[in-house]
């Protein structure tokens, strides 16, 4: 898989989501869609973003590798360091565990 910045994958999808035949481009669709289910926010556009991939990919189904655990969970200690700054050790200890999970 060639390597995408965070923003080249948000716009990609974010295209695609929009785009009349999104099957179109279905291969670029999932690498942009895993990259942001990866990816640990930074800011809150980037958590919207991240939901509203999360919320499309629920959608469609459970996920078989786990990326929508993933972002679930890099979302949760996101909004907990936000509101404590620092991050809430359940959610910590709760990453650690998925992250474990899908790198077996």
């Amino acid at each position: 898989m060639s390597l995408m910045s965070f923003e080249s994958a948000s716009r990609l999808w974010l295209d695609l989501a929009d785009a009349e035949d999104p099957g179109a481009g279905d291969d670029a669709y999932d690498r942009a869609e895993q990259l942001i289910l990866e990816h640990r926010p930074r800011n809150d556009h980037e958590a919207v973003l991240i939901a509203e991939v999360l919320a499309e990919s629920i959608l469609g189904g459970e996920r078989s590798d786990g990326r929508d655990v993933v972002a679930a969970r890099n979302l949760q200690v996101w909004i907990g360091r936000g509101l404590t700054g620092e991050v809430v050790p359940t959610a910590a200890r709760t990453l650690a565990r998925v992250a474990a999970r899908v790198a077996a």
